[in-house]
Formats: C-alpha cells, structure tokens, sequence
C-alpha cells in the first residue's frame, strides 16, 4: 500500500509539471527572452573587453522543464513561499585570475541594480571550495522593452543571475555537481565505504584553491623579474595581466625615461592594477597598449610630468567596433525621434525669411553629412534627388510655396544590416504658420533594436536657438527658473494649456540658496543646483528641445502645489519634488516623484556608473531623460 501511495503521488507531481510546463509555454515567449539573454551577455562582454580581462562567457534561459520543476519542488508564489524564481536568465563569467573576482563584483555592482547581496561559498579552516560568487541583479529596462509582456503571472522575478568563477574550478564545478552535490541529495550510498576517497576528492579541490593563488603570485614574481632586467614591456605585461597585443611596443621615449631612472619604473611596477582597470571602464572603447597603461597610471597613481608630457605627446589609438551579424533576419522598423511643430514667428522678420533660415539650417546639415557620397550637391539651398547603392537623397523646395522637404535614406556604417531613413520638412499651413516636422526611424535586424532608442537630430538645437521652435511658448535648451508670482502664472498657463503637444518638468528647490552674504538669491544664476534634488541646467541641455523644464523656488514652491491642486503632495514632501506634466491628449495622469524617491535612485544599467559621484542624481535624471524619450517616440 505504501509503494502504491507513493507511486500515486509521484503521478501527481508529474501531472503537475505538466501543467506547469504548458502554462509556461503560453506566457512566456523564450524567443524574445533568449534574444534579452543574449544583450545582457553582449553588454557585460564588452565591458569586461573594454578594460582588457581575460574570461570566458557562458549564458543560458531555463528551459521548461527546469521552470517548472523548480517551481514544483519550491513552491513559489504561494502564501507559505511568496518567493519568486530569480534565475530565469543566467550569466556565468569564467575568470583566469581569481582577484578579479572582486573586480568584476564592483563592476557589476556599480553597472546593474543588484537584489541583496553576492552568494558566495563559506570557508572554514580544514575545508576546501570552489572558488565563485553569485549576484541577482534586475533586467535594465531600456533591455526588458524588448520583452513586450512587462509582467507575467507565474512566480518569476524579472531579475536574472550572474555567476563569476575561476578557470580552475570551470571544470570542477560539473564534477561537484553531478558526483557529490547531487549524490548527497538522494541520499544514496554512491560514497558510503569510501571516505578515504572523498578525502581525496577534497585534496583535488585544495589544489585547485592553491593553483588560482599560486597564478597571481606567480605573475607577481615574474614581474618583479622584469624590473629587475629592466624588460619594461614584459614587466608591465606581467604586472597588469591585461590582453595586449603581440604587435604593441613601448614608445621610445618612455623607455628612455625608465632606463635612465629605474626609480621611476618602479613606480610603475609597485601601482595597483585595479587602479588601472578602473581607469581602463572609464573610457569608451579604449585601445589597450603599453603607452596607454602609462599613461593612464601616471594620470593616477605616479604623477611624472616628464612621463605625462611624452603621453600627452602621442595620438591615440582608437578601435573601430563593428557590430556583426552571422545569420540573415527579418528587419523590424523603430521610430526613434518624432517632433511636428510651429516654428517661432517674429515680428520682426516676415514668413520668407523665417522660411528660408529654417529650410537653409536643415540643408546645410544634409549637405554636410552626405556630400563625401554625393559630391554634386549644390552648395546654395535648392531642389535635389540622387541614389546610390545604400543611399537615397531628395530635397524637395519650392520657396514659392514656402515648402520644403527632405527625405534621406543610407546605411548604417557599424551596425550591419540596418539602413537609417530621416524626413525632414517645413511647410506653412492653414493656420498661417511655418510648422516644422521631423521623423527618424531606423529598419534595424530583429534582435538589436534596444541599441538605437533614441536620436535627436543635431540639427535641432541650431533650428530651436537661430529660429525658433514653439510647443504655446518658445523651447529652450536651458532651465527656466520661476522666481516670482507673475512667473508662476505662466507656468501654471503652460501647463493648463488646452493646446500643448510637449510634456513639462517641474523641478521644486528643497531648501534656500543664500548669497555668500546670507542674503536670499534674486536673480536666476545666483541659484545654487545643490539646493534642487536634480540638476534642471543639465537635464534641459539634454531635453530642451522637445520638453518643457523649469525649477521653482522654495518661497513658491507651496503656491505652486495649491494652484496645480497636486493632492499627492502635503507639507514638506512637496519641496523638492520632482514632476512630468503630460500634454492632454496622451491621457496620461501626472507623474510625481518625491525627493525620497529620487534619493533611492539607482541605475539599472549603467556603463560608467562606478565612476560617478551623487549616483542617486545622476541616475534619477538618467531615468527622466529615459521617460520622456519614451514618451517623445510613443506618440
């Protein structure tokens, strides 16, 4: 009877996988997930490369099976275990030398928003592990938008998993796993009668523990070698353990400098590599060679002019990424920057000229970037149309109608696969004004469309500052400061207004800005930016022209929360708040941030995040410049 309850209840949860198994396979689309997968690889690679790390990179989504198994034998989401599953997404990262495994945590850290703490194996005194840490970070948002289902009902976090192990312990780990891990589990004999063995198996594992630290000191030594011999390249090689190519030297005067003052290089020798590689992620892309190790710890560490003056001396070198596709794939259509506005009408210049400054602003700058391809482009503004393989250029003008359009098409130079289509036009319409309307959109490989999510064209701030463009009152790159009531009023208009298109940030100061006097600041540029939670002047650089930014004084901020009625708001938490006004038509209900909310702030994903200081401004302005681009594109 025993046996037979058992086997019923071994059906039982079969049955229950099953169900498991199909409800997953109708809510989760493991294409797009995978294609999430491959991104989150793809960004950590490229950090990892950018500071010259030698590893190896591994990723897998869970497969349906495992999904439900381990929501079966966990019981997640239930009263008992609300937990969720938080490696659906698992990233492992296989390092050669194991201190880089403090390295890459912090990159990690700093890069990703991380959910509690590293999981890492416990030591004690007599016993011996394989040498990891395990962090659970959330899907950044900007790569989660390729996901279209923002949430799904089955216990699964939106958070994924990345593991850092070292070399030595890559092939260990599937032995522990399947030879001793999952023997102790089902509670078999598999070791029983062999003690001995198993003690044997630990001393397999003491000596890989003493093979990754050996490695380092190893190095360590061979270096200090080096110095000694006066090897300068090879000492730095074997110093800093960085990828460097066979074909880079050391410039001559360098080595002039090192031969004739052994103390300087050993300077050198004596930095922290850790220093270097922090150096190293703060540069884009950077091309790694002896004189930039120099160069960039004699900038941190050693402070030589004579050395800072020879690397100041010499071009730098540049790698050209190029992005690579091996297979062929669908191409998917992204809109990235859409804006349709009326143009600034001054009285002091009639329609033509204000027509022929705008259609001119916007001709220079396609005759600018496609002239090295088609070279006949006429220098004064007029009617064009040519093609060439990968190109299309048509400018359409009639100043008789006062209408101009442009319509460019060209390829993507690093971005294989993917074409760039950009219309541009200013015409004038029923209402008597010069309206100026802009699309770009890119035809981009399936796959890859969260690289390119947004791009303002260059253009726009020359149109916005020469001309003018006005969404009820003229854009402008730069925060407006509403010091006084009758200020107030027309913001308070702007936002009411019926008729505007663009959306308006409201950024309240927190505490007083005082004169070094102590006096209270009367004028807009005595304002001190430390006294708002976020800086407007930095964010209307990015912003000013397609959204509206302005920064209230503390003296006016309790007016300005009366008249809007914002009922979310009440004493102190309406200083130094932080709000989006949507234009009526999106339908969309204000949004509104509170100075906790935005003290709280981190990055999700951030590539030079670890760098920065006041991180919590900086990445709550990051996530406002994000929504408003999304909603710049959304509508």
């Amino acid at each position: 009877m025993a046996d037979f309850r058992i086997g019923v209840n071994i059906m039982d949860e079969e049955m229950e996988i099953k169900e498991l198994e199909k409800q997953i396979e109708e809510e989760i689309d493991f294409e797009k997930l995978t294609e999430l997968c491959e991104h989150l690889k793809d960004a950590i690679r490229e950090i990892l490369n950018s500071c010259g790390l030698y590893f190896r990179i591994f990723s897998r989504v869970k497969s349906v099976h495992s999904i439900a198994k381990k929501i079966q034998r966990g019981r997640y989401g239930t009263a008992e275990n609300p937990r969720k599953i938080q490696d659906l997404v698992g990233i492992r990262v296989v390092l050669y030398y194991y201190d880089d495994l403090s390295i890459c945590r912090d990159i990690t850290e700093s890069t990703f928003q991380m959910i509690d703490g590293w999981s890492r194996p416990k030591y004690n005194a007599d016993e011996f592990k394989a040498t990891k840490i395990n962090g659970v970070f959330r899907f950044p948002v900007e790569y989660f938008k390729l996901y279209k289902k923002e949430l799904w009902t089955l216990p699964l976090d939106t958070t994924f998993e990345i593991q850092f192990r070292t070399v030595f312990f890559e092939g260990w780990h599937e032995i522990e796993h399947d030879m001793r891990y999952k023997s102790f589990l089902s509670d078999d004999e598999f070791w029983k009668g062999s003690e001995e063995l198993s003690r044997i198996l630990n001393c397999v594992l003491a000596n890989l523990e003493l093979s990754d630290w050996s490695l380092v000191q190893l190095f360590d030594q061979l270096s200090y070698n080096h110095y000694k011999r006066g090897n300068w390249e090879l000492m730095l090689k074997s110093k800093y353990r960085i990828k460097i190519s066979d074909n880079e030297t050391l410039d001559s005067q360098i080595l002039d400098v090192f031969n004739r003052d052994r103390e300087v290089a050993k300077q050198f020798f004596k930095a922290s590599r850790k220093h270097l590689i922090r150096e190293l992620l703060k540069l884009d892309n950077p091309h790694v060679n002896y004189n930039l190790i120099v160069k960039l710890m004699n900038n941190r560490d050693v402070h030589n002019e004579e050395i800072a003056a020879i690397c100041d001396s010499l071009s730098p070198v540049r790698d050209d990424k190029v992005y690579q596709k091996n297979t062929f794939t669908r191409l998917e259509s992204n809109v990235l920057f859409h804006l349709e506005l009326p143009l600034l009408h001054k009285e002091s210049r009639n329609l033509k000229t204000e027509f022929h400054n705008a259609a001119t602003i916007l001709y220079k700058w396609a005759r600018f970037k496609f002239n090295p391809v088609f070279e006949d482009i006429p220098p004064e503004l007029s009617g064009y149309k040519n093609s060439l393989p990968g190109y299309y250029f048509n400018i359409m003008y009639s100043p008789d109608e006062l209408s101009f359009a442009m319509k460019l098409i060209f390829i993507d130079t690093k971005s294989v696969g993917t074409m760039w289509h950009i219309q541009s036009s200013i015409t004038l319409k029923e209402d008597g004004k010069l309206h100026f309307c802009h699309k770009t959109f890119m035809d981009m490989p399936r796959g890859i469309s969260h690289r390119s999510t947004f791009n303002k064209p260059s253009f726009l701030p020359e149109l916005s500052n020469k001309v003018g463009i006005t969404d009820v009152i003229r854009l402008s790159n730069k925060a407006r400061f509403i010091a006084d009531k009758e200020q107030l009023q027309m913001l308070t208009g702007l936002i009411q207004a019926a008729d505007r298109k663009l959306p308006v940030v409201v950024i309240t100061q927190y505490t007083k800005s005082s004169a070094p006097d102590g006096n209270v600041v009367l004028y807009d540029y005595d304002y001190d930016m430390n006294t708002f939670t976020i800086n407007g002047t930095r964010l209307a650089k990015v912003i000013g022209n397609y959204c509206h930014v302005y920064m209230i004084d503390y003296d006016l901020v309790f007016q300005f929360n009366h008249t809007i009625k914002l009922e979310q708001l009440h004493g102190k938490d309406a200083y130094g708040t932080i709000c989006i006004f949507w234009p009526d038509y999106t339908k969309k209900a204000v949004e509104l941030f509170t100075r906790k909310m935005v003290i709280d702030t981190h990055f999700d994903f951030n590539r030079f995040a670890f760098h920065d200081e006041n991180i919590s401004e900086k990445a709550f302005r990051h996530k406002l410049v994000q929504i408003i681009k999304d909603g710049n594109i959304s509508h």
